[in-house]
């Protein structure tokens, strides 16, 4: 009798094995698809918000920047899809997807220099001027 104790303890012990055998497998496609939400998933998801809400807040004159890079002023504003000014009299419509972010003014003042007067336009060093 002595014998039977020591096999149900054996049993046991197998059985907690198996189960920690079955949850050691497991665990780490479960960290695994942990990460993966944290670390990709979830600021996706932020930034769909975000972008949403900007382009849901578009109002005319507003200055955006389109995601094919056009940097235009905002004229009108319908439900899924504005109209743009990219340069004076010329307008074009798209989807309100299609804008990337909102220009936010500076506030400061502009440089009115133009480009090639500037000290950083290449051709201002003097040293490929040619004889004098």
């Amino acid at each position: 009798m002595e014998g039977h104790p020591v096999l149900a303890q054996t049993i046991l012990a197998e059985g907690a094995q198996e189960g920690s055998g079955l949850l050691g497998m497991i665990l780490p496609f479960v960290l695994i698809a942990l990460v993966f939400w944290l670390l990709i998933l979830r600021p996706q998801q932020k930034r769909k918000q975000q972008e949403t809400k900007m382009q849901s807040e578009l109002q005319p004159g507003v200055e955006v920047l389109t995601k094919a890079g056009f940097y235009a002023t905002v004229v009108e504003v319908r439900d899924n899809e504005i109209e743009l000014e990219i340069s004076p009299g010329t307008r074009i419509r798209m989807l309100k997807a299609g804008v990337g972010d909102v220009v936010k003014p500076d506030g400061g003042v502009t440089d009115d220099t133009p480009v090639e007067d500037r000290p950083d336009f290449p051709g201002n060093d003097d040293k490929n001027d040619g004889p004098r």
